[in-house]
């Protein structure tokens, strides 16, 4: 009875201290915080796991919020499985058991734990731009797993998978993956995630139109985050690609901080001695560069929360827009001069 109390008075301590640091740009600290610190004893199956979200979460937002939080700090990729071709037993038990899967395990623990709390969830398998992925490769065969939950009556994408951390190649041409929470796979618009991720069966894209492997291969390679700058719109890039023009976006990248792009070039190539004016907000304090075809770098001036550079490249080469933050420096769109 004690140990029950004590932990009560745990999980009360946890979630006051979440609910006074909420706010309206991170509207899911308090459920966050509950879910990092899920007990052991309510981890031990997914009956459990379910008990303890519905314990919290209200809404069915709340509870794809609670899944997505537990499987993305509770579950690694399974590299060595990968690495070798052995991809294991990935049903949601033995998921839950060994803690380690491939992105159907992923997939299929996350359906399990999302129905069990009551709300409607699936496990979709297509194709997907994920690791080892170039620009301009085409797609023999399915190759990833992944979810949509049906949230107040319209289907968002979730990707646990990626959500958990990302991979790259070793010495030895190896996956090697590094566990780091990425936001931007939670609740995604299907405009946005079909970018990244195409369902064997358009029906489970939940797109108006659709999008065939063959135009998914010509789409550019853009993550959800990057809508977000305003740069490009999904709708247009949607209705480009049924007209085969083809595309020359910038190369973009998402990156941690939050900002607007007022204004920018929206194609790759730039002229030599042709000037280009390049608009940014963000209410965070941020500092951005251009890094010149020279590897100059050159800071955009700073007027309250606005940032703005006009420049002409004189050389050809590659520009770079750069953001830093006090983790450093990351860049987000890349330019070819000619």
């Amino acid at each position: 009875m004690k140990i029950h109390l004590v932990l009560l008075l745990l999980l009360l301590s946890i979630v006051a201290n979440a609910t006074s640091i909420q706010t309206e740009r991170s509207p899911f600290n308090v459920i966050d915080a509950y879910m990092r610190h899920c007990p052991a004893a309510s981890e031990k199956s997914i009956a459990d796991i379910a008990y303890y979200i519905n314990r919290s979460a209200r809404t069915d937002l709340e509870k794809a919020r609670a899944v997505y939080i537990w499987m993305t700090d509770n579950i690694s990729y399974n590299d060595a499985g990968y690495n070798s071709g052995n991809l294991g037993d990935n049903s949601a038990e033995n998921v839950l058991k060994t803690r380690v899967a491939v992105c159907a395990g992923f997939a299929d623990l996350f359906t399990a734990i999302a129905v069990k709390t009551g709300i409607e969830a699936i496990t979709i398998t297509g194709y997907a731009k994920g690791y080892g992925y170039s620009e301009g490769d085409t797609f023999d065969d399915t190759d990833h797993a992944w979810n949509a939950v049906k949230i107040d009556g319209a289907w968002k994408i979730y990707d646990a998978t990626w959500g958990q951390g990302g991979g790259s190649e070793d010495s030895r041409g190896r996956l090697k993956s590094t566990k780091k929470f990425d936001e931007q796979w939670f609740n995604v618009d299907p405009k946005h995630s079909v970018f990244t991720h195409l369902a064997q069966f358009p029906y489970e894209n939940f797109l108006p139109q659709n999008i065939s492997l063959t135009e998914f291969e010509r789409l550019p390679d853009l993550q959800p985050k990057i809508f977000q700058y305003g740069i490009v719109t999904a709708e247009e890039l949607l209705a480009q690609v049924k007209t085969k023009k083809p595309f020359n976006l910038p190369r973009m990248h998402a990156v941690p901080p939050t900002f607007h792009i007022v204004s920018a070039p929206k194609t790759r190539t730039l002229k030599q001695k042709e000037r280009i004016s390049i608009e940014i907000k963000s209410n965070e304090d941020l500092h951005f560069h251009l890094v010149n075809e020279l590897d100059e770098w050159i800071p955009f001036e700073k007027k309250d929360s606005t940032y703005v550079l006009n420049f002409i490249p004189y050389n050809s080469g590659e520009i770079h827009i750069n953001v830093e933050t006090p983790e450093g420096h990351y860049p987000f769109i890349e330019y070819q001069v000619k």
